[in-house]
């Protein structure tokens, strides 16, 4: 199979771990891949307001939406998020002993200290995110990858390219399959 038709192929890792950097894209940073296309990529999650989110519905209008010879493909991907941590150290550090001479201080000082200590040692914990990759294929992908915000809306879904910094960390972790 050429290489031009190989980078395209589902579920293939090649135009990651072959990339040549970070190039732009119709001034979006893209990820430049082994076969010279360039790679566009954007997380998407479901709006916590909207209690009527449906991804059920939006994957196919978006699939509906490309045109023919296009690529997309939807990663899952399971990252390590240190924003859960921050948060529960920040509200087990607010804790407030027992006033002098209550029952209970000792008890909840040592509690305080254990959980701290614990979180420093323990491992991040995991999230699932879910990463859209584009295969720009010219200017004419650009309207349609701008479009995309406004058509996952109407189902509940928030759309957000990511930024050259947050691409290079992609392409770190999906090497990294030891979540190192």
């Amino acid at each position: 199979m050429p290489a031009a038709d190989r980078s395209n192929h589902v579920g293939e890792s090649q135009g990651f771990v072959l990339s040549r950097g970070l190039e732009q894209a119709a001034g979006r940073p893209a990820l430049a891949a082994n076969d010279g296309s360039l790679r566009l990529f954007a997380e998407l999650t479901a709006d916590p307001d909207r209690l009527d989110a449906r991804p059920q519905e939006a994957y196919p209008a978006l699939l509906a939406s490309l045109q023919p010879g296009w690529t997309v493909r939807l990663l899952q991907l399971f990252w390590p998020d240190p924003a859960l941590r921050r948060e529960f150290v920040e509200l087990v550090s607010h804790w407030e002993g027992q006033p002098d001479g209550e029952p209970g201080t000792d008890g909840r000082a040592l509690l305080k200290e254990g959980l701290l200590l614990h979180l420093q040692e323990s491992a991040l914990p995991f999230t699932r995110r879910t990463i859209v990759e584009f295969v720009y294929p010219g200017e004419e992908g650009a309207a349609w990858w701008d479009g995309l915000p406004g058509l996952l809306a109407a189902y509940g879904l928030q759309f957000r390219p990511l930024s050259a910094e947050e691409i290079l960390e992609l392409a770190a972790r999906v090497f990294n399959l030891t979540f190192d």
